[in-house]
This record gives structure tokens, C-alpha cells and sequence, in this order.
């Protein structure tokens, strides 16, 4: 073989392996584009979804930061969140909840006081205050396990309540005259699990809305005689119950 055939095999040779080599490296360019690019992305997921799963457990903790107030002197109400359950918040109100009592609020306002044994007269002031000053609807509203005597005048003037319940007061054994027929929207009425021993006349009169009146497990030793008869104007009432312990 001549020397110009071996130079031009050479030559050959060296432009094949030119050629190849640029290819090589244009792939490997775009390669590591493409790997940049797809890893860039990732990294934007990434930083989404941590940004949201931060927004997400600050939402939860939250909600069990407000549920625990639960077990506080403050209400808690509920609202809806972005996941559509509900969230459980708190407010601060004028005045809190009684001392050694429990106050809840979903559908209803519960005031609960099994750790209150004594001062029944003070605990009727702080119910006042308390009703007064906690921004609820007003609807709905349930007293229990409390060392009461008297209910408290408070409860007479909520004029939109419409259901109301006295569950497992002792020491309640007479209700008010002149309170709940101040109460016009009423519709639910019971006092049960408690220390009452009579019922008087003029309880209900003209409550025209009165569906339901319950009165199990008292001491209930007499009714008046006109408590539900025609003169007590109860026009929609449909149930009365009553029995002793």
C-alpha cells in the first residue's frame, strides 16, 4: 500500500472517529439538559408539596391546639376548613367560662361543672356573666352536673332559645316562675337526672312553639292542676314525660 493510501485511511479513520465523538457529545449535552431540566422540576414538586404539607400541619396543629381548649375555661366553636371537616377554634369572650366548669360549643352551648361541689350562689353570678358575654347563637343551650339551686335569670332572657336542657343538677329542685314563658321560640324543653319535686302551674303558658317537655328521673311529688290543661295555651304541644328516681 502507497503512503497517500495509507495516509488517506488514516485520514479517514480520524474524520470517522471526529464525527462519532461530536455525536457523542451532543447527546451527552442534551442528556444533561434534559436530566437538569427534569431534576429542576422535581425540585419546584418538591418545594410545592413541602410548602404544602407545611400549610397542612400547621392547619392540624392548630386544630389540636384549639381542641385542648376544650378543657380550659374557654368556648370553642367549629368552622370548616380548606379540606372541608371541621376546624375547631376558640374565641376569648368578655367573661370565662365558670371557675372549675367545662364550656363547649358546636350545635349547641354546653356548660358542664362535675369539678364544681360548692358556692352555687356565685356559680348563678358567673353563668350570668358568662351567657352575657359569649358570642353564640343563642339556640341552643345545655346546663349540667352543677351544684346549682336556682337557675340562673340569664337563661330567662334568651329570647331565641329554642331548645334547652337541665341534665343531673341535684340541688335544683324548683324551677323559676315567669322565666321560660319569656322564652316565645321555645321548642325543647327538659329537666332530668335532677333534684326537682314539684311543678307548678304557669311553667310553659303561651309558649304557642312548646313541642317536647321531659322531666324523667326528678322527686317529683305534685303537678299543678293546669300546667298543660287548655288554660296554659300550649297549642303545638305533642309530648310531656315525667317520672321519679
Amino acid at each position: 500500500m502507497t503512503k497517500l493510501a495509507i495516509i488517506s485511511k488514516m485520514l479517514s479513520h480520524t474524520r470517522i472517529s471526529t464525527v462519532s465523538a461530536a455525536i457523542i457529545v451532543s447527546l451527552f449535552v442534551q442528556f444533561l439538559f434534559i436530566d437538569y431540566i427534569t431534576g429542576f422540576r422535581g425540585v419546584q414538586d418538591r418545594m410545592i408539596y413541602n410548602a404544602f404539607s407545611r400549610e397542612m400541619g400547621g392547619k392540624s396543629k392548630k386544630a389540636r391546639e384549639m381542641y385542648s381548649t376544650s378543657r380550659t375555661n374557654d368556648v370553642i366553636y367549629t368552622e370548616n376548613d380548606v379540606t372541608g371537616k371541621q376546624e375547631v377554634s376558640s374565641w376569648s369572650p368578655s367573661s370565662s367560662c365558670p371557675t372549675h366548669c367545662e364550656c363547649f360549643y358546636d350545635s349547641r352551648l354546653e356548660i358542664r361543672c362535675k369539678n364544681r361541689y360548692t358556692n352555687a350562689t356565685s356559680l348563678s353570678h358567673e353563668i350570668n356573666a358568662y351567657l352575657t358575654g359569649a358570642p353564640w347563637n343563642g339556640r341552643k343551650l345545655l346546663i349540667t352536673y352543677t351544684p346549682l339551686r336556682a337557675l340562673p335569670e340569664s337563661v330567662c332572657q334568651l329570647k331565641q332559645l329554642t331548645w334547652l336542657k337541665l341534665q343531673s343538677n341535684r340541688f335544683l329542685t324548683r324551677l323559676p316562675d315567669n322565666c321560660f314563658t319569656r322564652l316565645p321560640e321555645l321548642q325543647f324543653f327538659a329537666a332530668v337526672d335532677g333534684g326537682l319535686t314539684s311543678l307548678q302551674n304557669g311553667l310553659f303558658d303561651n309558649l304557642t312553639a312548646l313541642l317536647t317537655v321531659s322531666f324523667t328521673h326528678n322527686l317529683i311529688s305534685s303537678i299543678g292542676a293546669h300546667l298543660f290543661d287548655v288554660t296554659a295555651n300550649l297549642l303545638n304541644i305533642q309530648l310531656t314525660s315525667h317520672s321519679t328516681t
